[in-house]
């Protein structure tokens, strides 16, 4: 194992085998926000990506999002994002701090995560170096 090889590759976040996750006892989602459920910097979360982590939610997943956006004032996609599911933004990812936080609030240890992002220092390292399963997305979600 490398810390910078994915467990797994999808083309986006909407095509991974959740299913398959829950059989090897992951029961936690963290997701990467910008490029992985949707655009940079995107003002509105698409609704494939909403309606993707409400599904997931229903389903008995814990879900987090580990971002490293900082939080401008007013922003509507973490404002939407914090209302619903547990959310750290400027986590300072490859840091394990982000990781650990989000992991104790979500009340899930690192081998019972997933974590799905689209790069790899910050979100395929950060992940491995704790021993989390990881999942590399090539592209965002999008309407």
């Amino acid at each position: 194992m490398t810390w910078l090889s994915a467990d797994w590759t999808a083309s986006s976040a909407v095509d991974i085998d959740y299913l398959a996750l829950r059989e090897r006892g992951v029961r936690a989602l963290l997701f990467d926000l910008d490029r992985t459920l949707g655009p940079r910097r995107a003002r509105h979360l698409p609704e494939r990506a909403q309606h993707l982590l409400a599904s997931l939610a229903s389903e008995g997943f814990r879900i987090g999002i580990l971002s490293n956006r900082r939080r401008p004032k007013n922003d509507p996609v973490i404002e939407q994002l914090a209302e619903r599911h547990a959310l750290l933004h400027t986590a300072g990812k490859p840091r394990r701090r982000g990781y650990l936080a989000l992991l104790e609030r979500l009340d899930a240890t690192a081998s019972e995560a997933a974590m799905i992002g689209d790069k790899w220092i910050t979100d395929i390292l950060g992940a491995k170096r704790l021993g989390m399963f990881a999942i590399r997305v090539r592209r965002p979600i999008r309407d």
